[in-house]
C-alpha cells in the first residue's frame, strides 16, 4: 500500500479547518510551496482563494483533530485527519456531459436530481461544508445536516440547490495490483 499525495507547487487544492465556527469546512487554496519539517511532517504553504485578506500559512497534511475524544484519550492514530484534498473536479449533470473532455482532466458526472440522503458539499461563507440532504424544502431549496462534532459543526440549515455539489470521497491510499 502506497500513499498518493498528488500535490505540487501551483496546484489548486482544498484545505480543512479545525477553527471553531469552521470545523470541518473546506477552503479553496493554491499551493505556493512545500516542505518536510525536521520532525518529518509534510507541509504545504497555502494561499486562500476566497479569503484573500487571510495571510498565507503552512498546513500539515496530517493533523490531530483537537476536538476528537480519541485525541484526548491519547489515541492519536484515531484522531489524525488529512487536511488537504485535490481541488474539486469539473462536474456535470447527466445531459450536460460534453462528448469530449480535455486530456487528463478529472470529471464527475451526476445523473440524478438531489434527493434526501444525498451527501453534498454546501457552499456557504466562502467555504464548503460536508452535509447530507435531509429534506426537500422547495424546488430550489433543501435542508442539509452538517457533520456532527468533532468532524464538523453539526446543525441543520436551508441550502439553495445552486450552492450544492456532490460530496466525493478521496483516498490517499493506492491499492496495489
Amino acid at each position: 500500500m502506497d500513499l498518493i499525495l498528488p500535490f505540487k507547487v501551483g496546484d489548486l487544492a482544498e484545505s480543512k479547518s479545525f477553527v471553531k465556527g469552521y470545523t470541518g469546512a473546506w477552503f479553496r487554496s493554491k499551493i505556493i510551496d512545500m516542505r518536510v519539517t525536521e520532525s518529518g511532517h509534510l507541509e504545504y504553504y497555502l494561499e486562500y482563494i476566497d479569503y484573500t485578506e487571510e495571510e498565507n500559512e503552512w498546513i500539515r497534511v496530517f493533523q490531530k483533530n483537537p476536538l476528537s475524544p480519541a485525541c484526548g484519550e491519547g489515541k492519536s492514530s484515531e484522531s489524525t485527519e488529512i487536511m488537504l484534498r485535490p481541488a474539486f473536479p469539473h462536474w456535470y449533470r447527466g445531459g450536460q456531459v460534453p462528448a469530449r473532455f480535455p486530456k487528463n482532466e478529472l470529471v464527475a458526472s451526476v445523473c440524478d436530481t438531489w434527493k434526501v440522503g444525498d451527501k453534498v458539499d454546501w457552499r456557504c461563507s466562502d467555504c464548503y461544508w460536508t452535509a447530507e440532504i435531509i429534506r426537500l424544502n422547495s424546488r430550489d431549496v433543501v435542508q442539509v445536516m452538517l457533520l456532527d462534532p468533532p468532524m464538523g459543526e453539526g446543525g441543520q440549515h436551508p441550502a439553495k440547490k445552486k450552492d450544492l455539489r456532490p460530496a466525493l470521497d478521496w483516498s490517499i491510499i493506492k491499492v496495489g495490483r
